[in-house]
């Protein structure tokens, strides 16, 4: 015999403890056909000299309606989020084969040799310069900003080193400082990167995007996406 915390006996009513679809699983929640159950049981079995009162019985079906209104809504949201997920890979699914900027240090060179990326610069910032270096950490090219205004900066370099020759296509780094306060100290930096492939883990996790010479970021740390 199955019974709740009072006591009632669930089997007597005709609610089964278990799932139909699993006789291991048991049930641990009512459903809107057990709440029929429990109701119309306790109206038939109700004492005739002293019956539910309207209060009681008008409180109950509008927990029934309450359950069946959450019912509908948890179903239609689900609807909602799986649609969204479907037009999420859609659209990041386009992004294939092109170039977004996201934070980092370590760029690989286009088609033409060339690096695009963005620097942050804070308010005060002198004497601004950009080192592009080599998977060695030798600096191939010094490219000097001077002194600009704050904000975002976004910088190219054609694959050239400071003699002004083309050097060998491959990883670069980047490295940005300025002379803030006094202090020379490094700038946050982002690059531009081919998107590879896009892909998630679950229908509800967020979207990732492998990027050329970045590897995996998720979709939320795209800054932009070149034209």
């Amino acid at each position: 015999m199955t019974s709740t915390s009072n006591g009632l006996d669930l089997n007597a009513l005709g609610i089964k403890s278990y799932d139909s679809s699993n006789t291991v699983t048991q049930k641990t929640q009512l459903d809107q056909s057990d709440f029929l159950k429990l109701l119309t049981t306790q109206l038939k079995n109700q004492d005739p000299l002293k019956p539910v009162e309207n209060e009681a019985f008008v409180a109950q079906m509008a927990q029934f309606s309450s359950l069946s209104g959450i019912t509908e809504m948890n179903t239609k949201l689900g609807s909602i989020l799986d649609s969204l997920n479907n037009n999420q890979l859609s659209t990041a699914t386009g992004l294939v084969g092109k170039y977004v900027l996201t934070s980092g240090t370590k760029a690989v060179p286009d088609g033409t040799g060339a690096v695009y990326g963005a620097i942050a610069i804070p308010e005060g910032a002198t004497d601004t310069t950009l080192a592009i270096k080599d998977s060695t950490g030798a600096t191939i090219r010094t490219i000097k900003l001077g002194a600009v205004e704050d904000g975002v900066h976004e910088f190219a370099w054609d694959g050239k080193n400071d003699a002004g020759a083309a050097v060998e296509p491959g990883p670069v780094s980047i490295e940005a400082t300025a002379n803030v306060g006094g202090k020379r100290e490094a700038l946050a930096t982002s690059v531009y990167a081919l998107v590879q492939s896009v892909s998630t883990a679950t229908p509800n996790s967020p979207m990732t995007l492998d990027l050329l010479g970045i590897g995996s970021v998720t979709f939320d740390k795209v800054q932009k996406i070149s034209s």
